[in-house]
């Protein structure tokens, strides 16, 4: 995977280039925004690390601009604490993520480790599928986690005509979040705080938790149902888990920019920007997704 990182600071950027590089990743890097997008019409990064506030074009000016050339790249804004407004209008103009300053050691492999697992699972040559206006499938899915990404590509390949490009690696995203999250807090039943505590330890330490999950008889046969419907002016996922469900009503509201830095959540806000509609059904172990067509 190619990274392009983007930032201002030469300490800043220097230790993101090191981090990143012992990761293995091919990276380039640029002071601002405008050698920013240079390097990316030159160096076609599958994603992109950038600060906001840099001299010459600021990190919005230039996703921007990325958004009119590319619509696929992976785009992770990177911001400071005192200034969630800013990520709230970089994910409105299609960034895909984000990292708050400082914390960009273990927080960015991971999040790029993650990216990269999506980016690979993605089908290169795509089906033509023709003009399908109407389909359902249904989709049993086990709580392989490593599963997800796969099963996302597949569920993408039946939009292939009928999201629009600029909306596609958004609804990719939010779908595996989704998925994610029914298997993970749903069938696994696995808490904010057990799984903090487990990240912030060794790797292995989280592959072990996640296997001691698997093959403890209370979630090993959980399943989680994905049913998805094509009519004539929408796409709609219904994704039901055999969890005990959650208080979905304490979901914090994306839209509001202070609450990008909450503790938790994150990944379901992250797919809020993404579709259309959001409904949590009965005690919230099933969700409805929508993404209406244009």
């Amino acid at each position: 995977m190619k990274i392009l990182i983007v930032e201002d600071d030469d300490a800043i950027r220097g230790m993101m280039e090191k981090t990143v590089q012992r990761a293995g990743y091919e990276t380039l890097s640029a002071p601002d925004g405008a050698q920013g997008l240079k390097l990316f019409r030159e160096f076609q990064p599958d994603l992109v690390l950038s600060d906001i506030n840099m001299p010459v074009m600021t990190g919005l000016e230039m996703l921007e601009k990325i958004r009119n050339i590319d619509a696929n790249s992976l785009f992770i804004i990177i911001s400071t604490l005192d200034s969630p407004e800013f990520i709230l209008q970089a994910l409105r103009l299609k960034a895909n993520d984000y990292l708050v300053k400082p914390a960009l050691g273990k927080k960015l492999t991971d999040l790029i480790d993650k990216y990269a697992t999506i980016i690979a699972g993605r089908t290169k040559t795509r089906e033509v599928l023709g003009m399908i206006y109407s389909m359902t499938l249904g989709m049993k899915i086990g709580n392989d986690l490593g599963l997800v990404s796969k099963i996302v590509d597949r569920l993408m390949l039946e939009t292939e005509q009928v999201i629009a490009s600029k909306d596609r690696i958004g609804v990719h995203l939010g779908l595996f979040e989704m998925l994610t999250n029914s298997i993970e807090h749903g069938s696994l039943e696995i808490s904010y705080e057990e799984k903090s505590a487990a990240i912030e330890s060794e790797v292995q330490t989280w592959k072990s938790f996640l296997q001691q999950r698997y093959q403890n008889p209370l979630y090993a046969s959980r399943e989680v149902c994905l049913e998805y419907q094509l009519g004539q002016d929408r796409c709609e996922w219904l994704i039901t888990d055999q969890g005990p469900g959650f208080d979905w009503k304490s979901i914090p509201d994306p839209a509001n920019p202070e609450n990008l830095l909450a503790s938790h959540g994150r990944g379901v806000m992250l797919a809020a920007l993404q579709f259309d509609e959001i409904t949590y059904i009965g005690r919230g172990n099933q969700v409805r997704l929508v993404k209406k067509l244009t």
